[in-house]
């Protein structure tokens, strides 16, 4: 959806810059697209860096006027949703797109990453180092526990990636929501086109939204990680049911 809301000059979506734990991460490709309009993203993360608990309040009120005359909105994509208050305080008239996708799905996707890219997140590991259903129910309860919080405080559109994927017309919904100038979907792609690690998934989806990833869990061979990824599921009660998931085993 980041991509899909990206387009300059009339929109820019920052993928995970980490801005509300005091951070700014940003991806290569972005640093040498903003060099082309005399915004060096490196320099302003090493300026701030020192004091690095004023770097949402620097996103605010340096690098956003900065971007202004080239970009008509700007926005940020976290997976992390802790912290999220630092940046309505900054933005209070912000909108926010929830998001959600079936657990299972998030299992199996999650599992092959971990296998295939060596990923070491954390909240998806158990205290002993263990990817299993219940350390990944546990960090997803906790992101979703701060995803009602955001629910229940700010102006949000919930948005499920199946529905993202396969709704009629949802897209559009989205832009009137967040008000976006896009005539058309933005950079679909980019992201997995430019990264070796994600080179299978632009193989599968290419430079388009598709459904292909959805009810994943149904189509997997390996009977044992069908089963853990029920049992993640059945860990997560409350998401399944705020956001309509049913335990049918189809």
């Amino acid at each position: 959806m980041s991509e899909a809301l990206t387009l300059l000059p009339h929109s820019f979506i920052f993928r995970e810059p980490r801005v509300t734990e005091n951070r700014f991460s940003v991806h290569d490709s972005d640093v040498e697209l903003f060099l082309n309009y005399g915004i060096d993203l490196v320099a302003f993360e090493a300026r701030w860096w020192s004091k690095r608990k004023l770097i949402p309040e620097a996103f605010k009120n340096e690098l956003i006027p900065q971007l202004a005359p080239h970009v008509s909105q700007i926005g940020v994509k976290e997976i992390r949703h802790r912290r999220w208050r630092r940046l309505f305080r900054l933005f209070p008239d912000m909108k926010v797109l929830l998001t959600a996708r079936d657990p299972r799905d998030i299992y199996i996707s999650l599992y092959y990453k971990v296998k295939n890219d060596h990923v070491t997140w954390s909240g998806i590991f158990s205290p002993e180092g263990v990817f299993c259903p219940e350390a990944v129910a546990d960090g997803l309860n906790d992101e979703f526990r701060e995803q009602l919080a955001m629910f229940e405080t700010t102006d949000c559109l919930k948005i499920k990636y199946e529905d993202f994927c396969y709704t009629p017309g949802i897209f559009d919904r989205v832009k009137s929501f967040v008000c976006s100038p896009l005539g058309k979907m933005g950079e679909v792609g980019s992201f997995n086109a430019a990264n070796p690690l994600r080179a299978n998934e632009y193989e599968l989806h290419g430079d388009r939204v598709t459904g292909q990833r959805i009810n994943r869990w149904k189509y997997e061979t390996d009977d044992k990680l069908v089963a853990e990824a029920h049992r993640a599921f059945e860990l997560m009660p409350d998401y399944c049911r705020f956001w309509g998931y049913d335990n049918n085993r189809g």
